[in-house]
């Protein structure tokens, strides 16, 4: 890998950059900074921004960004940015550019993390070659599947966090009703997303006969944590929501080779992961509950994964388009 390979990630908040290298093994990154996706109405923006406050000059680019990828282009879920690989190899002057969905690099980004980088949610025993389930809610909510190979990895990327949420309790079924009323379709990225949060607030405020004020999230959960009866029961319904979702995914994709978290709203909801009701809610599907009990689940907790896992999907990518028969 050149040194001169710009990485980025872009959600629906932040933009991460930086340059990554391969050494001794491993992908190191450096000239790291983060900025706000909301100062720059275009990603050109806060890339021209990053290369002049960096003064890095980097040959080759690949990017991680928060939306489904189709035909070398990209238009973010949750922010009004297009990107595309021919439109900045012709303003930058790449010599290659490659896009990815952002999941596919945060999935590919963990064969490549130290063991500190995760914190271990629910015991279990993964199954030797299964599929591993990467997935959680930041502003959206990603899904990616990581398969090895006999040589290196395959991420199957996909858009499994606008599956449709499945409630189970009377209050959350409430709470899908109001939504369902208010939004038509109720994923489970619109119940336990950032960018769903705003919903989910309105909707519980009508069910607790409570005036709907606009709050943070960091308001939501300094009240939670003061004893506030709705607003634990919200933070609950939303981390409950993410345990139901993955473990909906591991059944469909038979990984149980682990599950790993990532996001930012996973790294709030990582207490609630632990409880009782957490695993019951994961594990629960009546004949095939046994399925589930052994997979364990790790939270990923590293800002730079998904930037790590591009740099490594990049160079995959480019290993494969050299070998013999491509």
């Amino acid at each position: 890998m050149t040194p001169s390979l710009l990485v980025a990630d872009i959600g629906g908040t932040k933009a991460r950059f930086a340059t990554a290298t391969r050494r001794n093994g491993r992908i190191d990154i450096d000239d790291f900074q983060v900025l706000a996706g909301g100062d720059f109405e275009t990603f050109d923006g806060a890339l021209q921004r990053y290369l002049d406050l960096s003064g890095v000059q980097p040959g080759l680019a690949c990017i991680a960004a928060a939306g489904p990828v189709q035909n070398g282009a990209v238009h973010l879920t949750n922010r009004d940015w297009t990107v595309s690989e021919a439109a900045l190899r012709k303003r930058f002057g790449f010599s290659s550019v490659a896009l990815f969905n952002d999941f596919v690099a945060m999935a590919r980004a963990v064969p490549e993390m130290q063991a500190e980088a995760f914190l271990p949610v629910l015991d279990g025993e993964a199954v030797p070659g299964a599929p591993v389930l990467v997935t959680g809610p930041g502003t959206g909510f990603g899904v990616a599947t990581l398969v090895a190979l006999n040589e290196g990895w395959k991420v199957l990327g996909g858009e499994g966090g606008h599956m449709a949420y499945a409630p189970r309790t009377a209050l959350e079924r409430e709470l899908a009703g109001l939504m369902m009323r208010d939004h038509g379709y109720v994923s489970n990225e619109l119940v336990a997303s950032g960018s769903g949060l705003n919903a989910v607030h309105a909707a519980f405020c009508e069910m607790f006969d409570v005036e709907a004020v606009p709050m943070t999230a960091a308001e939501m959960s300094a009240r939670a944590e003061a004893g506030d009866e709705m607003y634990q029961a919200l933070i609950q319904v939303r981390a409950l929501a993410v345990m139901g979702a993955a473990g909906d995914l591991v059944l469909a994709n038979g990984a149980l080779g682990g599950v790993v978290l990532a996001g930012g709203v996973s790294e709030k909801f990582k207490d609630i992961f632990r409880t009782p009701e957490a695993r019951e809610r994961f594990v629960a599907r009546g004949p095939m509950s046994g399925f589930l009990e052994q997979c364990p689940m790790r939270l990923l907790h590293e800002d730079t994964a998904p930037l790590i896992g591009a740099a490594a999907q990049f160079e995959q990518m480019r290993a494969d388009a050299r070998s013999p028969g491509n």
